[in-house]
């Protein structure tokens, strides 16, 4: 298309053959026959920025291109809060289920992804938001035209706003899904002997049509509300899926990873373990491959009957599931050889690998197998933008449509940047020959995080255990480990016991470590709910001090759930340990502490000097950077009106690469 209208503005032509021309390019824009190429990408938004000030459903229109083939279909859903007016009542913006629908002209109104909303009381103050990102490639026969939307909230209370956008990158996928159909769609009550859950999932006849050659059953269900017994919300409960009366497979309805969300840190109970959803997190669907068992243009029966139980008392009985059911069929593979590079985990800016980042060496990157070959080694070209490319080689065994986390060498030239970047990747050979069929998967960038901080070479690691006890092996639930770049462990505690505390002291050369903290509880060392557990289990503790006085310049945050990461670098630097010396040659104050509005750093350096400083959250997340030239003995004024009450470290960087670390307190 470009090409042919740069001939239209140099070929010397008439104004009546240019009319003619002109018709015709707007004909063939009008009749779809001008495509974009594989791999463009057309966004389309639903909602933007739409205030939820009430529960129930907000509906409205969108127009999707139609007519093309989409590669992928990624939804992105933002979610971010405003401030209700004063004197609301309800305006809590807690864990609630959100659910997105698709409503295509004569056909079945369908359930295109479910998000539960997290614990973002503090999103105001800290200025928070999150696009989740959902694949929806499966409904790209119903994203297509003039369609209705549809975004249920289930909540009470409001103060979230929803933008929701569309991603349609074009090109060829695994396989085209041809029709999705629902088998049951509906909420349930559970456990309730005058309404048995089996009544709601009672037989169904299903079919799919020619051309389909590949049908999957995909399931997404939740438990909500509670009994006597916490059921649905807090009880683990299986279902068992039945194609024309033979059971083919039992799936419990359970999630046990709420403590490794990514959304985090969350205010509220967002740890706990549910009924297959997390508080900030999406609720994955379950898919079920029936190809085997079922034809194309033949009828089969679909039952699900849910693990047998009755509520213990049944005027309580206010637990149940929401139970959407689908069929979903697609035309047949369309590659034989084909690895999709599917996400960057590290490094990377995006936050729903906020765990993960910043990070300090070993890239991850996430691969799956679309084509129906297995694949055994994958190369790949990476490194940052305009930096010489580096190479590496995969080798395992991936089925098709299976997906794993493949992790790199250590790359210092990827993580001693001083700037964010772009991170290149591209699979440049699959199982020794090559490109694999479809190169439109092949490549990804992402954003990279500007150098983590740097600490010294010598430091005492100060570890408290609390009074939590791992009922396996009864000692305390939280342990350690420091791990350089290789993964090597330079100190690890674990199994020690309850308030117990250590001083480990370790010599670093320069690199990359990784600090973990584990717990086996799934509840941190440190959480505001321990003060109605029955006993409390108190507050540990993890920070690194300074080895020739006892000041912390690093504090982990203790409400961390399963496990916390932490990575920072030793510089290779002459001077790479605060010590005794540098402070004596280069103070640096900050006051007043605690702090409201604004605070002070005092600088009396050795030599005159341009420095950064940085504050960072007790997560290790940078708050705010700033680059001062000529410092010699200067007051520095820090504005803290948008940086929300809690405590902080004040990291300054010297010209030689030591870094100077001041707790600072912020109370509003």
């Amino acid at each position: 298309m470009f090409i042919f209208v740069q001939i239209l503005l140099i070929m010397p032509i008439s104004k009546k053959t240019k009319a003619v021309l002109v018709l015709v390019l707007l004909f063939e824009m009008i009749s779809g026959s001008i495509r974009s190429n594989p791999g463009d990408t057309t966004w389309v938004t639903i909602w933007n920025q739409r205030k939820l000030t009430y529960y129930g459903n907000y509906d409205t229109t969108a127009s999707l291109p139609t007519g093309l083939r989409y590669r992928k279909i990624r939804m992105h859903y933002i979610l971010g809060r405003y401030a209700c007016p004063a004197g609301s009542q309800y305006c809590g913006s807690w864990d609630y289920t959100t659910q997105i629908y698709a409503k295509p002209p004569g056909t079945d109104t369908v359930e295109i992804a479910r998000i539960i909303t997290p614990y973002a009381t503090d999103w105001l103050t800290t200025n928070r938001k999150h696009d989740y990102v959902v694949d929806v490639t499966d409904y790209s026969p119903v994203l297509d035209g003039n369609l209705g939307f549809m975004f249920r909230y289930e909540g009470y209370s409001f103060g979230f706003t929803i933008t929701l956008k569309l991603e349609l990158i074009e090109g060829v996928p695994p396989m085209d899904a041809q029709k999705v159909k629902n088998i049951y769609d509906g909420y349930y009550a559970f456990g309730k002997t005058a309404d048995p859950i089996e009544n709601h999932l009672s037989v169904q006849t299903m079919s799919y049509a020619s051309p389909g050659s590949v049908a999957m059953i995909k399931n997404s269900i939740s438990g909500h509300g509670s009994d006597d017994t916490q059921c649905s919300e807090f009880c683990s409960k299986y279902y068992q899926l039945k194609l024309n009366s033979s059971q083919i497979a039992q799936h419990q309805i359970w999630r046990n990873d709420c403590g490794s969300n990514d959304v985090y840190p969350q205010t509220g109970t967002w740890l706990y373990e549910r009924a297959n959803w997390c508080p900030g997190a999406v609720v994955w669907p379950i898919y079920h491959d029936i190809t085997s068992l079922t034809t194309a243009n033949n009828s089969f029966s679909v039952d699900i009957d849910m693990e047998p139980y009755t509520a213990p008392n049944q005027a309580n009985a206010q637990g149940g599931y929401n139970f959407i059911s689908q069929l979903v069929s697609y035309s047949a593979p369309n590659h034989s050889v084909d690895v999709s590079i599917e996400d960057i985990v590290s490094p990377t800016q995006n936050e729903n690998f906020y765990r993960s980042n910043p990070a300090c060496h070993n890239p991850v990157i996430r691969i799956k197998n679309v084509g129906t070959n297995s694949i055994t080694t994958v190369v790949f070209s990476y490194g940052l933008k305009n930096q010489a490319p580096l190479t590496h080689t995969w080798t395992g065994s991936l089925a098709y449509l299976q997906q794993t986390d493949v992790v790199f060498p250590p790359s210092l030239s990827i993580y001693t940047n001083n700037v964010s970047s772009d991170f290149q990747i591209a699979i440049t050979s699959v199982n020794g020959n090559g490109p694999d069929q479809n190169n439109f998967n092949d490549t990804y960038i992402s954003k990279t995080s500007p150098p983590i901080v740097t600490y010294p070479k010598d430091f005492v690691i100060f570890f408290a255990a609390n009074n939590a006890t791992n009922t396996v092996t009864q000692n305390n639930e939280t342990s350690y480990k420091l791990e350089d770049e290789n993964g090597n462990i330079i100190m690890t505690r674990n199994n020690v016991p309850n308030l117990t505390s250590y001083s480990d002291t370790v010599h670093l050369q320069p690199g990359c470590y990784k600090l973990t903290a584990t717990d086996s509880g799934c509840d941190g060392f440190s959480w505001w709910a321990y003060q109605y557990y029955t006993p409390n289990p108190g507050t540990g503790a993890l920070r690194f001090n300074y080895t020739t006085f006892n000041t912390s310049f690093y504090t982990m945050n203790g409400d961390f759930g399963c496990s916390q990461v932490k990575y920072f670098r030793v510089a290779n630097t002459t001077s790479t340990s605060v010590n005794e010396s540098v402070i004596a040659n280069n103070f640096v104050e900050v006051f007043p502490n605690p702090a409201t509005d604004q605070a002070f750093m005092r600088f009396d350096l050795k030599s005159s000097q341009d420095i950064n400083y940085k504050i960072i959250d007790l997560t290790g997340k940078i708050i705010f950077r700033k680059h001062l030239s000529n410092v010699l003995a200067v007051y520095e004024t820090i504005d803290l009106h948008k940086i929300a009450s809690g405590s902080y470290v004040v990291c300054v960087e010297l010209k030689d690469g030591t870094s100077l670390n001041r707790k600072l307190i912020i109370q509003k």
